[in-house]
């Protein structure tokens, strides 16, 4: 038997593509998706956070498609950036027009100024080993070296002080809620645009109209709400294979041994874990001490989403998420679903999801999010009067993104080899500790089926 922890993409994938093989896949909530997941309340839809399907991968777009029978929007993205009392496109670095001509100066004469100086875009990460042919995503690099660039380091050199100033270390320390100097550069390679000087200086005059960055398309459920695809993929598994309302209490890796809350404790074969890998650390009976303190030095920031409903239309109907540096602001970026699909919001309304990055440590509370984050869509005009609010309710999610710093890439390598030498492989974004987007996790389960097979 194979047994999965958690029913998120990745596990849901998993076991969709183990297709017939004996497989357990236990989810501790009382519906499968993980974070991927909708509520609905009085004719508002609210995903936990925004969750677009950027797929690169055909094989992957053509299953999503099978698995959205009600329907998808294909969608261009439409995303701006709220800060100098201006909205303007996406990404903030090809797009200053409409900003205070102080401002385009420093930043035009700043990214003139790194490129003077030589710095490499590119940054100087060792590359990736992989543990195993068949889990290209369980690898390994060097430790960070005392001279390798930080996530600073590589903000100040590929774009300059001005760039840095006005826009990414301000919202970037809203996000990783540290000091950016803390933070590791190996995770921006592919999901920061990088504009040519050409850009960035018909960016300063106009709007271009260019499209920059990885996601300019994506998909979205017409009938509104992410969990469409994961309750989709659940409907297609063999009966009894997923068992919801159960949660992990323990593993006993070399033993293979999996205790439910439900009291049962199930033997495997292989264990396939999507759970938070600090979480999987702290109830795996046999992980040697050294690892188990290893686990605990990886760090997180956490995220509380303000859902809004609100009456009238949104003041900026076509804007689908607005990016917001401005230290002011609780949030670092609000979203507004009704311009993915009309069908998130009643008729004559619309809605506005706020972000508050946290770390756990220093939780402002929720009473405190909600009213910051009216206060500060009051200010900014995406919310005219409080009045107009007619449901409002928070969602916290404890693990959202996965601090990159030194310690990360000294402890993951030990701990996948730990795992794996022992039948448990760690998976999808949380299991593996990395900073992934929907389809990388469903591609991750498809990998770890294809390895059982050719272990088989």
């Amino acid at each position: 038997m194979v047994v999965i922890l958690g029913a998120g993409l990745a596990g849901l994938s998993a076991a969709y593509h183990l297709g017939e093989r004996d497989v357990l896949l236990v989810e501790r909530a009382s519906e499968p998706g993980g974070l991927c997941r909708s509520m609905r309340r009085d004719g508002f839809t609210f995903d936990y956070t925004g969750h677009l399907l950027h797929l690169r991968d055909e094989s992957i777009r053509s299953l999503v498609k099978e698995l959205l029978p009600q329907g998808y929007t294909d969608l261009h993205r439409s995303a701006w950036i709220h800060s100098y009392g201006a909205l303007t496109p996406y990404p903030f670095q090809a797009n200053t027009a409409g900003l205070p001509i102080e401002v385009r100066l420093e930043c035009l004469l700043g990214f003139v100024e790194a490129m003077a100086a030589g710095h490499p875009q590119e940054l100087p990460v060792p590359p990736a080993v992989a543990i195993d042919p068949g889990l290209p995503f369980l690898a390994a690099c060097p430790p960070a070296s005392a001279n390798e660039p930080t996530f600073l380091d590589w903000i100040e050199g590929t774009f300059g002080a001005g760039f840095a100033k006005h826009f990414f270390v301000p919202y970037n320390r809203k996000m990783w809620r540290r000091d950016l100097a803390e933070v590791t550069g190996d995770w921006v390679s592919w999901s920061i645009p990088r504009p040519e000087l050409a850009d960035v200086l018909r960016g300063a005059l106009t709007d271009s109209g260019k499209t920059f960055g990885y996601n300019p398309d994506f998909l979205y459920p017409t009938a509104g709400g992410i969990d469409h695809l994961p309750r989709s993929l659940a409907e297609k598994l063999k009966p009894g294979t997923l068992q919801l309302d159960c949660a992990v209490e323990e593993l006993h890796a070399e033993k293979g041994l999996v205790r439910l809350s439900n009291g049962e404790t199930t033997r495997s074969e292989l264990v396939l874990s999507s759970l938070p890998l600090p979480q999987l650390a702290a109830m795996t009976s046999d992980l040697p001490d050294d690892l188990a303190a290893a686990a605990k030095s990886l760090s997180h920031v956490s995220i509380r989403a303000v859902n809004l409903g609100v009456s009238g239309e949104a003041p900026h109907p076509d804007a689908q998420w607005v990016y917001c540096p401005d230290p002011s602001l609780a949030f670092h970026r609000i979203g507004l679903p009704c311009a993915l699909t009309p069908a998130m919001a009643p008729a004559g309304h619309h809605s506005i999801v706020a972000e508050i990055a946290y770390r756990p440590e220093d939780d402002p509370g929720q009473d405190l999010s909600l009213e910051q984050t009216v206060d500060g869509l009051l200010a900014t005009g995406f919310l005219g009067d409080p009045s107009q609010i007619v449901d409002s309710f928070v969602v916290d999610i404890p693990e959202a993104y996965v601090v990159f710093d030194r310690a990360r890439r000294e402890v993951l390598p030990d701990l996948y080899r730990w795992y794996l030498d022992r039948g448990v492989v760690t998976m999808g974004r949380y299991g593996t500790w990395d900073y992934l987007a929907m389809e990388d996790s469903l591609v991750h389960g498809r990998q770890v089926a294809a390895w059982i097979a050719e272990r088989s």
